[in-house]
């Protein structure tokens, strides 16, 4: 297939120019990316009047920025890191060392800081295939008060078999913690629409129990809904920002489904926790692509990822990078087209 030439999208007050990448497959399922915050932008699935966007983002670069300085801000589309979620009041030991990370949330650290990688300006491999496009960064040591300097990689690939495989790898000159994610937000009915009515699956049986300010109290509590919700009704779609314990399995671990017009979302990922949240603190008009407002029920993440705060809890999975190691995360989205509904 022919590769679409990048597109100036926006140039960084730094005077660095921010591009459009796109990708693309047999089927007609196309994607764009921009090398700010690695971010996906758009995520265009074919109809039969043309396609139809399925993600939140927005139109111009200069928004983008702008929501980062928001005091929630949504992180559409972005790669998170150095560590996704929360860290109770920054604090973490690594080896014999405590460490202060930044705090920028409410005393706390969420998503890496204020330098989070949501904010940066990538390099971008050249483009040699339609279907996939790697993006490279390197943090130095000592940003958010994180040891070692991280080289970190993120791979898209677009196959014909309608998967989008998002692939981070990282590598740390020092011992270090690490916990990356993608934080898209999907909506099989088009991101000008409500996920209101959709269904929502979990592969889980329990859920990390959190305080009132969001971190984990490191109780591991049984789920009492079942995985599967037919629907989701109105009184969950402004409540849900839990991280959700992934049975161990090769199999889907979470799944999203249109009533009516047959698209479905799989997700399968090789991470401890699928952090399901659903528009939490987002404005209640917040002008996105194509003029549209966005709302608390425009859209669900779907964070495949560590648990957050797992460096305070011993009995969660380790988030701790060996020197010179090297850290994995891989996730698929994969989109079918019922033909019964």
């Amino acid at each position: 297939m022919q590769i679409n030439a990048p597109v100036l999208f926006g140039v960084l007050p730094s005077g660095k120019e921010v591009y459009s990448f796109f990708l693309s497959n047999a089927n007609g399922l196309q994607i764009e990316l921009i090398n700010y915050g690695a971010v996906m932008r758009t995520c265009q699935l074919p109809t039969e009047d043309g396609h139809s966007d399925v993600v939140l983002g927005f139109d111009t670069l200069e928004k983008y920025l702008q929501s980062m300085e928001m005091e929630n801000p949504p992180y559409f589309g972005c790669i998170v890191g150095r560590y996704a979620g929360r860290i109770r009041q920054g604090k973490v030991r690594i080896g014999d060392k405590e460490i202060q990370l930044t705090t920028n949330n409410g005393g706390h650290h969420l998503h890496g800081g204020f330098q989070s990688f949501s904010r940066a300006f990538w390099e971008v491999d050249e483009q040699t295939s339609a279907n996939e496009l790697t993006f490279r960064y390197v943090c130095p040591a000592g940003t958010e008060n994180y040891p070692g300097e991280l080289n970190v990689q993120v791979t898209y690939t677009l196959t014909d078999q309608n998967e989008l495989k998002i692939a981070m790898r990282a590598v740390s000159t020092e011992d270090t913690i690490i916990n990356l994610t993608q934080h898209h937000y999907w909506n099989l009915d088009g991101h000008a629409s409500s996920v209101e009515g959709q269904s929502v699956f979990i592969n889980s049986k329990r859920y990390l129990v959190k305080d009132a300010e969001n971190i984990p109290t490191g109780k591991v509590q049984e789920w009492s809904k079942q995985p599967l919700l037919e629907s989701l009704p109105h009184e969950l779609l402004t409540g849900i920002d839990h991280s959700f314990v992934l049975e161990k399995s090769t199999g889907i671990q979470a799944k999203l489904m249109h009533p009516s017009n047959g698209w479905q979302m799989s997700v399968y990922s090789n991470q401890a926790a699928g952090h399901i949240f659903i528009g939490c603190g987002l404005p209640s008009h917040l002008s996105g692509k194509n003029g549209q407002t966005y709302h608390s029920k425009s859209g669900i993440c779907f964070e495949m990822q560590n648990f957050p705060d797992a460096p305070n809890h011993a009995h969660f999975p380790s988030s701790y990078l060996e020197k010179d190691k090297m850290y994995e995360n891989n996730t698929i989205f994969h989109f079918e087209k019922r033909t019964h509904v």
